[in-house]
C-alpha cells in the first residue's frame, strides 16, 4: 500500500522538473499573442530558426515576432552593425541583450542576425563561401555517341568529345574538342573535327570581357580549315543561381580554306547569346552565334545549339541530347546552306 504523502511528493517533484525545463527553454512571442517554446538556433535574412519539441525545427518570419528570450548567451547582431554576446530578455519595446559588461536594447525588427556560441556568423559564412567560389577549379567531361545498322543497309555514326573547364566566381576558361564521323552504305556522310578555347572574366558586377578562338575541319563541306578568333564584351542580362543569360558583342577575324584551293578571310562582327537554366533534375543550354564578315556582309555564319543534360545512375554520369544548326550564307558549290545535327551522348564528368 502506497502512502498518499509519497504520491503527492512524487507529483510535486515531477511538476518542478517540467516547470524547470520550460523555464530554461527559449521563448518566442509572436505579434498575434501566441508563444513558441523551444531553442532559438539562428536568425538571418528575416527568418528565425527555432528548434521545438513538437514540430522539429521551424522557421518564423521576423516581422511576425514581437519579442524573444533565450536562457543561454547568444550572439546578437543589429542592423546598425553592433554585435553583443549575452542572454536575451524580452521587453515592451523589443529585446534587451544582457552581457557581462552591460546591456543593449533594440527593437526586434532591428535584429540582423542571431547565432549560437561557437557557431559561424552569417557574415563570416558569406565571406568563406565567397572565398570558396573565388577558387579556380577544373571540371572535365568526356562524351561518346555511337550508332549503327547492318542488314538491309549499312550505317555507322560516332562522335567523341572532351571538355575542360577552369572556373571561379570571377572568370571562366573552357577548352573544347570534338570529332564526328558517319557512313551510310559506304558513303561518308560526316567527317568533322573541331577545337575551341573560350575565356571570359568579369570587370564589373554584370559585365565581362571575353576572347575566344576555334579551328574546324569538315570534309563533307569541303572545308580544309576554318579559323575564327574574336574578342569583345558581354553583359549578364540574367545572373541567378538557377539561370544565366549573357549577351556578347565584339569583333572577329575569319580565315577559311577549301578543298578546291579557294580561301576567304575577313574581319567581322561577333554577336552571341548564351543561356543556361538549371532544373531540379537537369540543365538546359542554348547558344546562338552570328558572325557576319565586313568584307562581304552577306557572307555570314549563324550557329545554334540547344541541349538538355540529365544525370543518370550516378553523379559522374549524365545523358545529353540536343540539336545543332549551322547555317552558312555562302557555302561551297553543291553544299547546303543549313546543316542540322540531332545528337544523344553519354557523358562522364569528373573534377
Amino acid at each position: 500500500m502506497q502512502h498518499p504523502h509519497l504520491k503527492n511528493l512524487l507529483r510535486t517533484a515531477l511538476m518542478l522538473v517540467l516547470s524547470a525545463g520550460a523555464a530554461l527553454a527559449d521563448r518566442v512571442e509572436l505579434t498575434d499573442g501566441s508563444v513558441v517554446i523551444g531553442k532559438v538556433l539562428s536568425a538571418e535574412g528575416g527568418k528565425f530558426k527555432v528548434e521545438t519539441g513538437f514540430a522539429g525545427t521551424i522557421e518564423i518570419a521576423q516581422d511576425k515576432i514581437k519579442t524573444f528570450t533565450t536562457d543561454e548567451a547568444v550572439n546578437v547582431s543589429l542592423a546598425a552593425g553592433s554585435t553583443v554576446l549575452g542572454t536575451v530578455q524580452g521587453t515592451d519595446a523589443g529585446i534587451a541583450v544582457v552581457a557581462n559588461d552591460g546591456q543593449m536594447s533594440a527593437q526586434t525588427a532591428k535584429v540582423a542576425a542571431v547565432w549560437r556560441v561557437g557557431g559561424e556568423s552569417p557574415e563570416a559564412r558569406k565571406l568563406r563561401e565567397e572565398a570558396e567560389k573565388a577558387k579556380r577549379r577544373w571540371k572535365y567531361e568526356a562524351s561518346v555517341a555511337i550508332n549503327g545498322r547492318t542488314g538491309g543497309s549499312e550505317k555507322f555514326g560516332g562522335a567523341v568529345g572532351f571538355k575542360a573547364t577552369l572556373e571561379s566566381s570571377q572568370d571562366k576558361l573552357v577548352f573544347n574538342l570534338a570529332a564526328e564521323k558517319a557512313e551510310d552504305n559506304g558513303i561518308e556522310t560526316a567527317n568533322r573535327q573541331f577545337g575551341s578555347v573560350d575565356y571570359s572574366a568579369f570587370f564589373s558586377e554584370n559585365n565581362v570581357w571575353y576572347v575566344r578562338t576555334s579551328v574546324e575541319k569538315d570534309s563533307i563541306k569541303a572545308l580544309d580549315l576554318r579559323s575564327t578568333t574574336a574578342f569583345g564584351i558581354g553583359r549578364k542580362l540574367i545572373k541567378k543561381e538557377m539561370q544565366d543569360l549573357e549577351l556578347r558583342a565584339g569583333v572577329s577575324y575569319l580565315y577559311e580554306t577549301y578543298a578546291d584551293g579557294s580561301k576567304f578571310d575577313s574581319p567581322g562582327l561577333d554577336i552571341s547569346l548564351i543561356h543556361a537554366y538549371t532544373f531540379k533534375n537537369g540543365k538546359l543550354n542554348n547558344v546562338l552565334t552570328y558572325t557576319p564578315a565586313f568584307k562581304e556582309f552577306s557572307n555570314y555564319r549563324l550557329h545554334h545549339e540547344s541541349s538538355y543534360e540529365m544525370p543518370i545512375t550516378a553523379s559522374m554520369w549524365k545523358l545529353k541530347t540536343g540539336v545543332i544548326n549551322d547555317y552558312t550564307s555562302v557555302p561551297q558549290p553543291g553544299i547546303d546552306r543549313l546543316d542540322t545535327l540531332y545528337f544523344t551522348s553519354l557523358i562522364l564528368n569528373w573534377q
